[in-house]
């Protein structure tokens, strides 16, 4: 079974040479004028309108997520509230870790959390799925859309509005 969590891995080679290969999301629109109907009222602040539809990165990276399915019906707090450390660590954590950027989220609970470098992925990655999630909560209050109907018809929405291609990236990287 493939492991869908982490999106890149590296190759050590000697003398500090690396090479790291990445899978990168694209988000494509396919039915733009659902748009409206998923952003509702927050529409005119996360699209911009052109002869092409240009989407905000969070915008881009909640659609992407969604579409994927790449997300956890928590709140980014309630992951924390569940991780394995003192709630003064929590607290810290919290204050570092927001979900939108993978590496320094990883890095923060390494640092702040005390995990080694796979558990801090491993939380690092679900926080994520929770932002995702809590970003999408939030457009629905906005929209007054909340309800369980609701929701499903803005997911099913999306899934018919946009369609994101994973492409692979590989880098190579040679040390001094």
């Amino acid at each position: 079974m493939r492991n869908t969590k982490f999106k890149s891995v590296a190759y050590i080679g000697t003398g500090a040479n690396r090479v790291v290969a990445t899978m990168a999301e694209s988000l494509k629109m396919v039915y733009p004028t659902y748009l409206k109907a998923i952003f509702g009222e927050a529409y005119k602040d996360v699209v911009t309108e052109e002869i092409k539809y240009k989407l905000s990165a969070p915008a881009t990276r909640m659609l992407t997520g969604l579409w994927l399915n790449n997300y956890t019906r928590l709140t980014v707090s309630e992951v924390i509230a569940q991780l394995p450390v003192d709630d003064n660590t929590k607290k810290a954590i919290a204050k570092k870790v927001k979900g939108v950027k993978y590496d320094t989220d990883k890095k923060n609970l390494i640092a702040i959390g005390g995990f080694d470098e796979k558990t801090a992925e491993e939380y690092a990655y679900f926080i994520s799925e929770a932002a995702i999630w809590e970003n999408f909560m939030r457009l629905m209050q906005a929209n007054k859309k909340a309800t369980d109907k609701d929701i499903a018809e803005a997911l099913e929405l999306i899934n018919g509005a946009v369609v994101v291609e994973e492409t692979p990236k590989i880098a190579i990287e040679v040390g001094a």
